[in-house]
């Protein structure tokens, strides 16, 4: 029998809800199209990120020009707007777009998309982003929610692309079947549009990029500051946020740069067809430069340069900030919310640490009450202390930091590590010329400070882009993607899969991936960067 089992062996890889007993008869289920005694043939397409598990057939499911898209009815609208896109990406990469229609039946050449719920089999046990393909004379798609339907939809058009049988009435994908779950919950890229904002089309056009890649979650880090270029004040101070209330006037920032809430929506119903979601963060009690200059009787008086750290010892600075989260909080889709808590006064001593860990825990607790889960940066010395129920980011590279592990600690974590920072223009420790894919998808493994018994707690991986250097004269568009764009197909790699194994279990290294991700670039549709390939 031959098989590509990515992340694992014969579903047993790190992490995975398999057993041997639960595989097979899983595959017994899937595979009638495939037949029960058929000598499997077909070896895994490679698709980035590369499939958990497969079992290959024999010959190739072949579009005909009557060829349907079936949606289950009981999946309702959503689910049928997934079919029509569908539909119409397969036209895009075929010539040949394919009809769409109501109801579970099926003829050779037919898709059918199903929501499916737990039963004897296991099926129900794909969680909301997992999901079966079963590739016959008919392809039937399950899942268990509709995010796992979207990414059982990004991978036929995947198959289509690299496997090079793709043109018009021709267009084939090879008989298998295939049970795919993602290695980690958060898959994560980061802006700081604080500090250099980025426009909605090009964040619009990242989103797919990245739903394309099966990464799930865009951070932006809303609100930060820069420096002059003598050090002794801020020449940026943004929160990129806009309300139309007059007590919120002081927050719009004075280049005139932010996001409106028919923005935000725009951007929530973008993340919503990629599978992914937003997580905002607005950074307090350090970061907090515009919340300062916005109410400055409740800024630091210690602070170097002044203006840029709220007084986290005084209630009022907790009322204010709660009342800033209050009035953007319904503009937030995600269930997850980054409050920052990190590097409050590094200049100057005089926050306790006692003082930030009360303040970040009322934070965290007033937004618990509002239904949120609470994300923080993170900070050893903050353990301790810190609400063992707030996620914790791991990104500090350097000191005894460097090796922390947090789930030891009891917190639910994300590798954020410095080493995967771009900064442009500096320092050079940060990527200033960009991260490629080969490093991150060679490095990543060897700086994880994970315990087999902790491993549970690692709840993602993420790779920033800061903007330290927000005050030069460059746009995402024109600096930042060129430094961003090869690694985010490795980030979709590790996040979902982990290490790509060839058809004999072989470790593969990333030139061998290479082949796919020139095939698959940006995915259908895709117009932002058309000069600027991967």
């Amino acid at each position: 029998m031959v098989s590509m089992i990515s992340g694992g062996r014969w579903g047993l890889g790190r992490g995975s809800w398999w057993t041997s007993a639960a595989w097979v008869m899983l595959l017994i289920g899937m595979v009638a199209n495939v037949g029960a005694a058929i000598a499997a043939s077909n070896p895994a397409p490679l698709v980035i990120p590369s499939l958990q598990h497969w079992h290959g057939g024999d010959g190739y499911w072949r579009r005909h020009p009557a060829s349907i898209v079936w949606v289950d009815p009981a999946g309702g609208q959503p689910l049928h707007v997934l079919g029509r896109r569908l539909a119409d990406e397969f036209g895009q990469l075929t010539g040949q777009p394919l009809r769409v229609r109501s109801g579970t039946g099926s003829r050779p050449g037919d898709i059918v998309l199903r929501l499916v719920a737990a039963d004897a089999t296991g099926s129900g046990a794909f969680g909301d982003e997992g999901y079966a393909l079963d590739l016959g004379d008919s392809i039937q798609i399950r899942a268990h929610a509709l995010a796992g339907a979207f990414y059982a939809t990004r991978t036929i058009l995947q198959m289509l692309v690299v496997q090079g049988h793709a043109s018009g009435r021709a267009a084939t994908l090879p008989k298998g079947a295939v049970v795919d779950t993602p290695r980690y919950r958060e898959r994560s890229v980061m802006f700081d549009v604080g500090r250099k904002f980025a426009d909605k089309r090009f964040l619009e056009a990242y989103l797919r990029f990245m739903g394309w890649y099966k990464l799930n979650t865009l951070h932006l880090h809303l609100n930060d500051q820069v420096k002059n270029q003598a050090g002794d004040a801020w020449q940026i101070r943004a929160f990129r946020l806009k309300s139309d209330r007059s007590e919120f006037r002081g927050l719009i920032p004075a280049d005139g740069l932010y996001y409106t809430r028919q923005d935000w929506d725009e951007l929530e119903a973008v993340a919503a067809a990629n599978a992914v979601t937003i997580v905002p963060e607005i950074d307090t009690p350090g970061h907090a430069g515009a919340l300062v200059a916005a109410q400055p009787q409740w800024g630091y008086a210690g602070d170097s340069p002044p203006g840029g750290t709220l007084d986290p010892t005084r209630p009022q600075t907790l009322s204010y900030v709660e009342a800033v989260f209050a009035e953007f909080l319904p503009w937030f889709h995600s269930p997850l919310i980054h409050i920052g808590g990190d590097e409050v006064n590094v200049n100057k001593g005089g926050v306790s640490v006692a003082s930030q860990i009360s303040y970040i825990n009322q934070l965290g607790r007033y937004l618990q009450q509002q239904g949120k889960q609470v994300e923080v940066w993170g900070d050893a010395s903050f353990a301790a202390g810190l609400d063992k129920s707030f996620r914790i980011q791991r990104w500090i590279n350097w000191g005894d930091e460097s090796s922390i592990d947090w789930g030891k600690l009891g917190f639910e974590w994300t590798e954020s590590y410095g080493d995967w920072y771009i900064v442009p223009f500096g320092p050079a420790y940060f990527h200033p010329d960009g991260l490629r894919g080969d490093q991150l998808y060679a490095g990543w493994a060897s700086h994880l400070p994970v315990a087999a018994d902790t491993a549970a707690r690692l709840s993602g991986g993420q790779i920033s882009v800061w903007n330290d250097q927000g005050q030069r004269d460059y746009t995402y568009a024109d600096t930042v993607h060129d430094l961003l764009k090869d690694a985010i197909p490795a980030a979709g790699q590790l996040f979902w899969s982990g290490t790509a194994y060839d058809s004999m279990g072989r470790p593969l290294d990333y030139p061998s991936l290479r082949p796919s991700i020139n095939k698959l670039q940006y995915g259908p549709g895709h117009s932002l960067f058309p000069g600027d390939p991967l």
